[in-house]
């Protein structure tokens, strides 16, 4: 049976010594759990892939549909890539550090797993305790859309 997926604003404050970007991000709920948490993202001061269109417009209009297509038309029927999930609030680079996972998609189902931390220099950490998670494409699509719209 597939997983469920939501997107939940994700809030992180700014302030200004030392200087922190206010952000409106979205986590990632699979089935009730947020991956924000079970990834440990909030200890690495990261942020959704996605902003929030009602709070950070221009973010979200520049940024979210290069994401959403990451995360859905950019992974061809039985391929798979890896998509940055959680990112640095200041810049989005990878180099920053980054969660990421593999996504798949074979016909009606996409996959999420070898969920991880990158930085881009050092060997990627691996998140055993996290995934895999297999969603219903088009309630995945949906979802992704929704958020991007909102």
């Amino acid at each position: 049976m597939p997983y469920q997926l939501k997107l939940a604003v994700l809030h992180r404050s700014g302030c200004s010594s030392p200087m922190k970007t206010e952000r409106y991000t979205f986590d990632f709920v699979v089935n009730g759990r947020s991956l924000f948490g079970a990834t440990d993202a909030s200890s690495l001061d990261l942020c959704g892939c996605l902003s929030d269109p009602q709070r950070e417009p221009e973010f979200a209009l520049r940024l979210n549909g290069t994401v959403a297509r990451l995360l859905t038309s950019d992974i061809p029927n039985g391929g798979s890539k890896r998509v940055a999930l959680f990112v640095c609030p200041e810049c989005g680079d990878v180099a920053c550090g980054a969660i990421t996972a593999r996504v798949s998609r074979n016909d009606d189902i996409v996959q999420w797993s070898g969920f991880a931390y990158e930085n881009g220099y050092e060997s990627e950490a691996a998140l055993s305790d996290v995934g895999p998670y297999a969603f219903n494409w088009a309630a995945y699509l949906n979802e992704i859309e929704q958020a991007c719209a909102r």
